[in-house]
C-alpha cells in the first residue's frame, strides 16, 4: 500500500494529506492512497465493494476510487479536517476487511 501526497506537479510518497486553497480562498484537505493488488481483477473487486455509497453530501468530503491496472487509487478531498479524519478512517477499516476476506477466499476462480 502506498500513500501519496497529490500535488498539481507530482505526487511523493508520504503518509499525510496536503492543504489546497481553491478559487475562494477556502482550503481544502487532500489525500491520495494506491494500493497494489496481485492483479486488476482483485482491484476491481476490492473497488467495488468499497465505493457502493457516496460520502454524505453534509459532510463536505468527496471520495473518488478507481482502478489503474492493478492498483486501486483513492482520493479524498475534504474542506474540515473532522470529516476528513472520519471519512479517511472508516474507509481504510473497510478495506482491512475486504483485503481480509480476500485473502481468506482467495484469488478469483480459485474455488
Amino acid at each position: 500500500m502506498e500513500a501519496s501526497i497529490q500535488r498539481p506537479h507530482h505526487p511523493g510518497p508520504g503518509g499525510d494529506s496536503n492543504t489546497t486553497v481553491d478559487n475562494h480562498g477556502r482550503g481544502f484537505y487532500d489525500f491520495s492512497l494506491s494500493i497494489p493488488f496481485p492483479s486488476s481483477m482483485e482491484a476491481e473487486i476490492a473497488c467495488r465493494s468499497l465505493d457502493p455509497d457516496p460520502e454524505p453530501r453534509r459532510s463536505g468530503v468527496q471520495r473518488e476510487l478507481t482502478v489503474i491496472g492493478n492498483k486501486l487509487i483513492l482520493h479524498w478531498r475534504a474542506e474540515e479536517a473532522r470529516f476528513f479524519r472520519a471519512s479517511v478512517t472508516t474507509f481504510l477499516d473497510y478495506l482491512a476487511l475486504v483485503l481480509q476476506t480476500m485473502e481468506r477466499f482467495g484469488p478469483p476462480g480459485s474455488h
